[in-house]
């Protein structure tokens, strides 16, 4: 048995609490509560004990709500929920679903994920001229990868919050060990598009997205496993990105139990692939490429150097979160693992002689230097002289400010997150609003989440956020806070600070 309340406030809700009170016999449990985007409606969903033999519906019922120095006090008469709770419930989680749908769709266009579109592209333009079943099925496979990956995030995400742990959009990215095996990755795949080697990986992995066809022109078991890792690849490095409408989805599910991330994840999933389910159904939009031609070469170094970029940012992603002797580490194993396997290709049989135990030896020391910087904590670097202006984050100090009439903008961020980079390009760094912040206006912190840090994740928690970038503005007008959308606009900002300042 439970009660459903539905609040509304004319300023958005800090951290409200409701206390029940029936005739003896009835007993109440902390609420759930699920606020909305801008924090000014939640419906607080509360456990409910009753004497044998009695109903929820037709009790009277006294509710105290308490937020901050705000409370309010009604009396109830309670009315049937069952299947209409029931359906109110399955009619939220609808309509969040189009929402996720619509976030994992968008994600392909985010900076994160066009990496991929490297083996991607080369992988489709061997499509030219290749039968509909063949193109079909590589397709498929993809897609598969990447709903399959998402299923997997779920997975880990239910683990970790049945755990106690906390849970969050990105939050791999955090790990040194992670990163390394990232940036080894990264290497081998643009050093077999730049053509330093052609046989030096398995073949599952060197013919990663590339293989398109075996005998007879048919799709085979290593070609499909191949398209396979390419939807799962482009997951994996869609996850440092928050696209619209992905952030509401996410604090949805992570908020809610097991089955609501699953599904929400799930159809996140299907919005990723949905370019790839799209040519599936219509593989004729495949078969109008051009054949493959001496042409693919020159395609090939080019997207080869945009993987290399790729490798080179996860390194400086890596180098934030870690000691420098792990920074000259990783760079020496993965320079001489690339090495290795050049060597291995060119020198014939000697070198697959050679050539592979140099490799397994250089990935083994990328898996030590990456644990080695794990188990020892990271530092992060000392703030540059262009965010000298923003404070670093303290939350008890927004309360004070506040009182003292103060405006605060707070912005949480991290190296690994490009759409963070993003929105302070080309909003946060901006003359307007860097004017504001130097004449005292404005108050910024800069909450840094590029490695793990509890309080800031409890922070996300708090307005239903799993993940970044995370914009809020405080002020008399608006004390608990005005969450900003995931894409800063410089309209949205500044219409956000007048409103809390008033």
């Amino acid at each position: 048995h439970s009660l459903a309340i539905s609040i509304n406030a004319t300023r958005p809700l800090d951290t409200p609490d409701i206390f029940p009170e029936a005739r003896p016999g009835f007993a109440f449990g902390k609420p759930d509560i699920a606020f909305s985007a801008d924090r000014r409606s939640a419906v607080l969903t509360i456990p409910a004990s009753l004497p044998a033999g009695s109903r929820l519906t037709g009790e009277a019922i006294t509710l105290t709500l308490v937020d901050g120095d705000r409370f309010l006090e009604r009396k109830f008469m309670v009315s049937e929920g069952g299947e209409g709770g029931v359906t109110n419930r399955w009619a939220a989680l609808v309509a969040v679903l189009g929402i996720a749908f619509l976030g994992g769709l968008i994600l392909n266009l985010m900076p994160c994920v066009l990496p991929v579109l490297s083996l991607k592209l080369v992988g489709a333009v061997k499509y030219g001229g290749a039968d509909k079943g063949t193109i079909r099925a590589g397709f498929l496979a993809s897609a598969a990868g990447i709903v399959v990956s998402f299923l997997l995030l779920a997975g880990g995400a239910i683990a970790l919050k049945e755990a106690g742990m906390a849970v969050g959009w990105g939050i791999q990215f955090q790990q040194p060990l992670f990163l390394a095996l990232m940036v080894a990755i990264l290497m081998l795949f643009a050093g077999n598009l730049l053509g330093l080697f052609e046989i030096g990986l398995p073949q599952r992995v060197s013919d990663l997205g590339l293989s398109v066809s075996g005998a007879g022109g048919h799709a085979d078991e290593t070609s499909l496993s191949g398209h396979f890792l390419t939807g799962a690849f482009a997951t994996l490095l869609a996850t440092p990105c928050s696209a619209p409408f992905l952030g509401t989805a996410i604090g949805f599910a992570l908020s809610r139990g097991a089955v609501e991330i699953a599904v929400v994840f799930l159809v996140m999933g299907l919005g990723l692939a949905a370019p790839y389910l799209l040519v599936a159904a219509l593989p004729g939009l495949a078969r109008a490429l051009p054949r493959p031609g001496a042409w693919m070469i020159w395609l090939r170094r080019v997207l080869g150097l945009a993987l290399l970029a790729t490798a080179v940012w996860l390194f400086t992603v890596f180098a934030a979160t870690t000691e420098m002797l792990h920074v000259f580490l990783l760079g020496g194993v993965a320079l001489v693992l690339t090495a290795a396997l050049a060597w291995r290709a060119r020198n014939g049989m000697l070198g697959r002689r050679a050539g592979a135990p140099l490799a397994l030896a250089a990935m083994m020391a990328v898996l030590a230097v990456g644990v080695q910087a794990t188990v020892r904590e990271g530092t992060v670097p000392e703030a540059s002289a262009i965010e000298t202006a923003w404070r670093p984050f303290d939350k008890r100090e927004i309360s004070r400010l506040v009182a003292e009439g103060k405006t605060v903008l707070v912005d949480v961020t991290a190296d690994w997150c490009l759409t963070c980079k993003v929105n302070k390009s080309l909003v946060l760094e901006t003359n307007e609003i860097s004017g504001l912040i130097e004449s005292d206006d404005l108050v910024a912190m800069r909450a840094d989440w590029t490695t793990p840090d509890p309080k800031i994740a409890d922070y996300l928690a708090s307005f239903g956020r799993y993940g970044i970038p995370f914009n809020a503005v405080y002020g008399p007008g608006a004390p608990a806070g005005l969450a900003l959308p995931e894409l800063l606009s410089l309209e949205a900002v500044q219409s956000a600070i007048a409103e809390a300042g008033s």
